[in-house]
């Protein structure tokens, strides 16, 4: 480390240097969007990413003292990080942006607010991404202005125009970049180099686009020219005219007229060019200088045209190609250095410098290319001097003496220039030779130290200077900025995976502790069940998936990145989202699919949930594995309204299927009939010891004896209301759908589909083995079901530790088709409804909806489906099958005012009425109609929503559910609602409030709840196949009048449908 702020205290260095001084002014504020764009080049198309679809990128304008700030949000696929280039940033290391030295990268999907502090710089710098090779695309230039009031230290130029030389790769640049670190050799040179973005009319397809400037005559220019590219030193120069150097990386230079200039990656060079020439077209042009041999380059020569203003009346195209220029030969060492030797700081007056004299630390580094041994030593030798453009980040630094050959200590500094060296923030350092340079390291805080030729860098070819606090206050660094993620952060990875069933809690960080393309390594991998092995798609390789977990009221953020091969959708079920629709979830509902390879930053607002809740797959058939817990505890300080338990353990209960879920859920798509039925039901991914190849891997709870335990119960299956129930135990229900209820003790429990509970398992019986075991609830004899049990193990703490002799005991399960049985225990449930815990159950109703919720039939060309009589099987609710649109999601379109996506108008009674429950009831009502038909509801309605089944085509029970709300189950009942007299039997005390609720075969539910929730929110029935068939609609809840009732902005990034 250096300590900051000894009086006359300098620090010399060979290859490397800085200096500065802060003097705040103005501000100004720019937005950034780092995006993919398409680009052609070279007859050839690819996308690229660029900033606000620029390439070069935008240009950044300040006065010397200004700050500035640029909101930098990631739209990409990848991280990205923005570093200010030449801007010292006093005291404000937070905002310089070296991947992993100053900061972790903005991830895809966030973003990021920099403080652009300038100081004593004044001239051309520049900006670049700083992570992996991103660069190639994203740079762009920064024009500092004398302080406001003063003038140039030269005449003042008629125009000013940026030249940016780059690089070309025909490939993906990462690609390149990948390539380049697996192989261990060199890097692809690239196809072509570039000005302003363009190869130039000496290639292919490139005509038409070459850059021109247009000249008036003897008017002088300012030329302010930035080499980002990245392996590139350039020999540069104007056919028939010379340049005048006047600065270089932010810092005026004397005066020097030169017929070329050399300029290395990383640096800027301020020239004027005078148009003293014939009326014409001239070649300005930059091509190769590399010392080596041995080192493959782009020898390419990219050019543009200087065209002067043809004037007159009687305009005339030029007849002639532009001439030809004089660029030194691409070795040419002496021609390179003896530009960068004519460099001499402007050091007058109005501009003075201030060389360290008095040294008080020296460092000698040497700069070096290596190898690393390889197996079989398949390895190339790259083992070459080379010149090495070496940058300090936070400091500009004189560069005080070069040469070739080796450094003597005693000798060399005897012929430094200490009168007027230039002042950089990049030196190159000449192949077989050294630089010096020195500066003042009054800038405390962490700084970049590298190679600017990005494969050097990529080997290594760096380091950090860190500089230690002052002791005045002026002299420390500033405090960090508030943190981006101010509520816990949580990496989900989908992905094809196989992992064991143990479930786990997530981390939260600041920052991840690995780069994102190695916390994204994904495999494919198999798993095994029932004697089979097959692919699943899973959520950080865990089955089932991470379980979250928050306080009530908090929120959360979700990076979700889809490393699959299906699009994908995550939804957050049972939390409401207030005035967030935008991360809730279901495919072209409220966003459009997470494409694979891309990724989606979900904010989650909890509000009034307390307990358990779930979160999984919303789009396709993908919720088969793609789910996990939700575990919301109560505010901090406050505790359960029950007895703290011992221990708490999640009890998600799913099906399995032997085959690919996505084959079972395209078979089912393309014949029209019912899906094949799932070959298990499983307890936290397991099917249990009575399936075959299934004992070993059985969930086992172990359990202590006279303790009370909180089951958190999830039912994730996609079609099976379950039964379950522990042998020889009661459970205590304490909460459903993440909100409290009356304690009520029971044998057993139905849940359905989306529900879940809370239970408390008092541990009471003689120590030995009890099965833990759900089945299906069916209570239609027409629909094919899985009618296997699942099960799991209760194993006491066995304090002899001898093994249990006998098997476990089985369980009392209802019947499949006891709809009794399931009713009675739905029946038993109430809200807590106490002091702590209040409710507020609607009474004087605004808005009243009735809606059937039928299954379907459509039919099918010659009968050719494997519906009843060769139909498709459909759903419907209000005889409106509904239709998910494909190319714009419904929240976007609402948002946007877009047209065509969906209609209003979801009907609020049933268009054709009849017996609903009747038997035998006549074909033609089977045939619904299609529709992507909403519902619109004023900001506060009260709503009263009645959900009536029918016997259409099957009747069977249905559980609801509504994203974005919990209601209160009012009433239920069987046959047909009586709008009448069923509600003088409501439960107005103390109904349950839940976000799921099971209609029952040929019966009736009524639900209320307050629409205070703007925003587009889905209804759909939870049993998949339903789903898919069109028992759906959308409820638009309309802003209020008030800032807090009305819907929130969209993220800057949503996922492209």
């Amino acid at each position: 480390m250096i300590e900051v702020g000894k009086t006359n205290s300098a620090l010399q260095i060979l290859s490397l240097l800085l200096v500065f001084l802060i003097h705040r002014q103005a501000s100004t504020h720019y937005n950034w969007k780092v995006k993919e764009a398409t680009c052609r080049r070279l007859c050839s198309t690819k996308k690229i990413l660029t900033v606000n679809g620029k390439f070069p990128g935008p240009v950044l304008q300040a006065h010397k003292g200004d700050t500035i700030y640029v909101n930098v949000h990631n739209k990409g696929s990848y991280s990205i990080t923005s570093h200010w280039h030449g801007v010292k940033q006093p005291r404000n290391p937070w905002s310089d942006g070296p991947e992993y030295i100053t900061q972790c990268p903005i991830q895809p999907g966030d973003q990021f607010k920099q403080t652009i502090i300038f100081s004593n710089e004044e001239g051309t710098i520049w900006w670049h991404a700083h992570n992996d090779w991103a660069r190639a695309t994203v740079h762009g230039a920064i024009f500092v202005y004398p302080t406001r009031g003063a003038s140039y230290p030269f005449p003042k130029p008629h125009e000013q125009v940026q030249i940016i030389l780059g690089q070309w790769w025909r490939r993906d640049v990462r690609e390149v970049l990948e390539e380049f670190i697996r192989t261990g050799g060199a890097p692809n040179v690239s196809d072509v180099h570039t000005i302003n973005g363009q190869p130039g009319d000496l290639y292919s397809c490139s005509k038409s686009e070459t850059f021109k400037l247009l000249v008036d005559q003897n008017k002088t220019y300012l030329l302010r020219i930035v080499n980002a590219a990245m392996n590139t030193i350039f020999f540069y120069s104007i056919a028939n005219h010379n340049l005048t150097v006047v600065g270089v990386d932010g810092s005026y230079t004397k005066p020097v007229t030169t017929d070329y200039m050399t300029i290395s990656p990383g640096q800027t060079l301020d020239a004027l060019l005078i148009t003293n020439q014939q009326v014409g077209q001239y070649y300005m042009a930059a091509r190769a200088y590399s010392s080596t041999l041995l080192i493959p380059f782009d020898n390419t020569t990219t050019t543009t045209i200087v065209e002067y203003k043809n004037i007159g009346n009687n305009f005339t195209p030029f007849s002639s190609t532009p001439p030809l220029l004089y660029l030194p030969y691409y070795n040419d060492t002496n021609a390179a250095v003896t530009f960068f030797d004519s460099l001499k700081s402007l050091a007058n007056e109005h501009h003075p410098i201030d060389v360290p004299i008095k040294i008080t630390n020296r460092l000698v580094s040497a700069v070096s290319i290596n190898t690393f041994p390889c197996p079989k030593n398949s390895w190339t030798n790259l083992g070459a001097p080379i010149d090495h453009p070496i940058n300090l980040h936070g400091f500009s630094f004189y560069i005080v003496g070069w040469g070739f050959g080796n450094f003597d200590k005693d000798k060399d500094p005897l012929n430094y220039n200490l009168i007027d060296p230039p002042l950089r923030n990049t030196v190159a350092v000449p192949i077989s030779g050294w630089a010096a340079i020195r500066f003042h390291a009054d800038n405390p805080g962490v700084w970049f130290l590298h190679c600017h030729l990005e494969r050097h860098l990529t080997w290594g070819m760096n380091t950090v200077f860190i500089v230690k606090n002052g002791k005045n206050k002026k002299e420390r660094i500033h405090h960090p900025p508030e943190r981006r993620k101010m509520y816990p952060e949580v990496n989900f990875l989908v992905s094809t995976h196989q992992q064991s069933p143990k479930l786990i809690y997530p981390t939260t960080s600041e920052c991840p502790n690995v780069r994102m393309s190695e916390c994204q390594n994904v495999k494919e991998a198999t798993y095994t069940r029932l004697c089979s092995t097959k692919e699943i798609l899973t959520v950080n390789g865990k089955f089932p998936g991470p379980v979250l977990q928050a306080h009530k009221g908090d929120t959360i953020y979700v990076n979700v990145h889809n490393n699959g091969r299906y699009n994908i959708t995550v939804h957050w079920h049972g939390v409401k989202q207030p005035r967030y629709p935008w991360s809730d979830g279901p495919e072209y509902i409220t966003q459009c699919p997470i494409q694979p390879g891309h990724k989606f930053k979900q904010k989650i607002i909890f509000s009034e949930e307390e307990g358990t809740i779930w979160w999984h797959a919303h789009s396709d058939w993908f919720r088969a594995t793609v789910y996990g817990a939700i575990i919301v505890y109560p505010k901090r300080g406050a505790s359960y309204p029950f007895p703290q338990p011992h221990e708490e353990v999640p009890i998600i209960l799913g099906q399995w299927w032997k085959r690919d879920i996505m084959e079972v859920f395209e078979e089912f798509v393309r014949t029209g009939g019912e899906p094949n039925v799932s070959d298990a039901h499983t307890i936290n991914g397991q099917p249990g010891d009575l399936y075959p190849c299934s004992k070993s891997e059985t969930f086992k709870f172990f359990v202590d004896e006279n303790k009370a335990y909180l089951l958190r119960i999830i039912n994730a299956a996609m079609n099976s209301i379950l039964f379950f129930s522990i042998a020889n135990h009661s459970l205590t229900v304490v909460g459903a759908d993440g909100s409290y209820t009356k304690p009520v003790t029971r044998d057993y429990i139905t849940i359905s589909p989306g529900q879940t509970l809370d239970a408390l398992l008092l541990t009471n019986q003689q120590v030995g083995q009890y099965y833990m075991a759900a089945r299906a609830y069916s209570s239609s004899p027409a629909v094919a079901f899985d009618n296997s049990t699942t099960t799991a193990i209760v194993q006491y703490n066995n304090r002899n530790s001898t093994p249990f002799s006998s098997p476990p005991i089985l369980p009392y399960l209802p019947y499949y088709n006891d709809t009794n049985a399931a009713f009675n225990f739905f029946d038993s449930l109430r809200s807590l409804a106490n002091e702590d815990h209040p409710i507020d159950v609607p009474k004087n109703i605004t808005t009243r909806l009735i809606s059937t919720v039928s299954v379907n039939t459509f039919p099918c060309p010659n009968n050719s489906c494997e519906g009843p009589n060769g139909t498709r099987l459909a759903a419907s609710m209000n005889n409106i099958s509904f239709v998910d649109p494909t190319t714009t999601d419904i929240l976007e379109a609402y948002y946007y005012h877009i047209n065509g996506v969906f209609r209003e108008g979801f009907p609020d009674f049933p268009p054709l009425v009849y017996n609903f429950t009747g038997e035998d009831l006549p074909l033609i009502l089977q045939t619904p109609k299609r529709g992507t038909m909403v519902k619109v509801f004023d900001y506060g309605s009260i709503v009263e929503c009645v959900f009536q089944g029918t016997n259409l085509v099957a009747g069977i029970d249905h559980p609801m559910h509504l994203h974005g709300f919990s209601f209160y189950v009012v009433g239920r009942g069987f046959g047909n609602f009586d709008q009448d007299k069923d509600p003088l039997n409501y439960n107005l005390v103390d109904p349950p409030h839940r976000n799921t609720v099971t209609v029952p075969i040929s019966g009736w539910t009524a639900i209320r709840f307050k629409a205070n929730n703007p925003g587009v929110w889905f209804l759909h029935c939870h049993l998949e196949r339903h789903v898919t068939w069109g028992m759906n609609t959308v409820f638009i809840v309309k802003n209020g009048k008030h800032n807090k009732e009305k819907l929130l902005p969209a993220p800057q990034e949503m996922p492209p449908c």
